[in-house]
């Protein structure tokens, strides 16, 4: 080996030389150093991909440490193989191969940094407020600046500190203070709006104005927007130190009844709990109806019976806050999805396949397109897969129907993003998912989960189980509305969710259809 280097080294004083000025046996010797130069070259660039890509694997941390070793150790021999090829005949397969694996280096790479950008951006997300200024629609102002003298209504019992930053904004951005009317009742600030007296205008976050429409007969026609707020402010990291490949833990699965980027307020259409223990494989998805009639607290600490979803419009935590007091469990985690989000996953996962338990039509207030679901599996794209998760009105048992659908389209969701198949559609994945969902787990727990299931083959015993009630019509106390359709909660089906999320913090794998069959067998 040593006799090579020599000649190498011989042959490298050749090659800047001019080729029709060598003799032929130096021009050999040129061309030899030529060739090896550029073996030498790739070589290089193989090498500094070969760094690039470990040390953005490393700080990852996403790879359990034997398989960091087994790939070093693998791309290490491969450098010097590829490296001690080009001072033989075996130059060439040398170049091919340092070709290849740089062209796979270059690929994990961009793999590597858009994942950490993606969880990063997943985990330090800032939550978005939009906030509306409504007037009649007749009115002839056509943005904020025509109003500025009007008299502004807004309801400090909802969001309240959001509203006035709104207003502050608007007050710094055009130079003038505000006249403004504080209310704590719905119907009388929308009636003084409709009277065009007390209020020419008010100042309501976004999320809300399905909520009055819903109220308010014609709220939608007898109103326009003239301007929007944004206000953004950091998520609050989720506090949990649970090991999240150790210990069992609840994640509190939200989907947002809207479109574009998530905000983290809003009325929640999909309440799921998913109750995870990571050493048995066991995943619990709980679903509450969205009109179950609890006890729910809005940003100013009032609290009373009202819809489970209108807690959303305070903010998730607010959701959490009152699924947690239902089940009597700690939720760890929260994971929010819009309608925008549900189509892009979906989509970028190349489509699902879920599994009704139910055959039906979708009408249109659930999509614009009718689709038909058989029963078992059916292939979805985005938009039908929402369409799947939304339809209600097909069904005699209405939301406990959905609830249960849409356990079974995040059980499709867990079955292809856990597939070989993703490999394909990753790029599309990250992409899909950066600005659409909003959780408060921080990018390490993120990795470590990943890092754990490399590490580990089991696989998940995916379950689910509804919360069932009676439909009745109610005060929203709360919010102020009155004689709303609501679900009251049965609580025998309650206490049996409790019961079954307790079987899985305990480490049990169980079957629910089995575990029912046999409670009903001993009652």
């Amino acid at each position: 080996m040593s006799n090579i280097f020599k000649r190498t080294k011989v042959d490298m004083k050749y090659l800047f030389k001019d080729s029709s000025k060598l003799p032929p046996k130096a021009r050999k010797r040129k061309k030899r150093a030529v060739r090896t130069a550029c073996g030498l070259l790739l070589v290089l660039i193989q090498v500094i991909l070969t760094l690039l890509c470990l040390f953005k694997i490393i700080t990852l941390e996403i790879l359990p440490l034997n398989y960091l070793l087994i790939i070093s150790a693998i791309l290490i021999l491969l450098v010097l193989y590829d490296f001690t090829s080009q001072f033989t005949r075996a130059h060439i397969l040398g170049k091919i191969l340092s070709v290849i694996m740089s062209c796979i280096l270059l690929f994990c790479f961009i793999f590597a940094t858009q994942l950490g950008t993606t969880l990063n951006m997943m985990s330090g997300n800032t939550k978005t407020d939009i906030i509306d200024v409504i007037v009649l629609s007749e009115d002839k102002a056509s943005s904020i600046k025509d109003a500025l003298s009007y008299t502004f209504g807004y309801n400090s019992s909802v969001n309240s500190s959001v509203v006035t930053k709104a207003i502050y904004d608007i007050e710094s951005d055009n130079n003038t203070t505000l006249k403004t009317t504080d209310y704590t009742d719905w119907s009388k600030m929308v009636n003084d709006l409709y009277s065009n007296k007390d209020i020419q205008a008010i100042i309501m976050n976004d999320s809300l104005r399905s909520t009055l429409a819903e109220e308010f007969e014609g709220f939608d026609t007898k109103t326009k927007v003239i301007g929007t707020i944004t206000i953004t402010t950091q998520i609050k990291l989720s506090a949990s130190d649970k090991k999240v490949n150790e210990e069992p833990f609840v994640v509190y699965l939200s989907g947002n009844d809207g479109y574009g980027t998530v905000s983290s307020n809003g009325r929640s259409d999909v309440n799921i709990l998913a109750v995870i223990h990571p050493k048995t494989g066991q995943v619990l998805l709980i679903s509450t109806p969205r009109d179950y009639y609890i006890t729910i607290e809005n940003s100013n600490g009032n609290s009373g019976l009202d819809k489970l979803t209108h807690a959303g419009n305070a903010g998730i935590e607010y959701s959490m806050s009152a699924l947690e007091n239902l089940y009597g469990v700690s939720i760890d985690y929260y994971v929010k999805i819009n309608f925008t989000g549900c189509v892009n996953v979906v989509d970028a996962l190349g489509g699902i396949t879920i599994n009704s338990e139910v055959e039906f039509t979708n009408g249109q207030d659930a999509a614009p397109e009718s689709y038909h679901f058989v029963i078992g599996p059916n292939e979805c794209d985005g938009e039908k897969t929402l369409a799947f998760v939304r339809e209600r009105q097909a069904f005699g048992n209405g939301d406990f129907q959905r609830g249960r659908n849409q356990s079974a389209a995040i059980s499709a969701i867990i079955d292809k993003a856990t597939s070989p198949a993703i490999l394909s559609n990753y790029s599309a994945v990250l992409n899909s998912v950066s600005d659409m969902i909003l959780t408060n787990m921080s990018a390490s727990t993120m990795t470590a989960l990943i890092k754990g299931q490399l590490a580990n083959a089991t696989a998940w015993n995916v379950q689910s189980y509804s919360a069932e009630g009676t439909p009745a019509s109610r005060d929203c106390t709360v919010y102020n509305l009155s004689a709303k359709s609501v679900v009251l909660p049965d609580y025998d089906s309650v206490n049996t969710a409790i019961e079954l999320i307790n079987k899985v913090i305990n480490g049990e794998v169980f079957s629910v259809e089995e575990y029912l069959a046999e409670k009903e067998a001993q009652n």
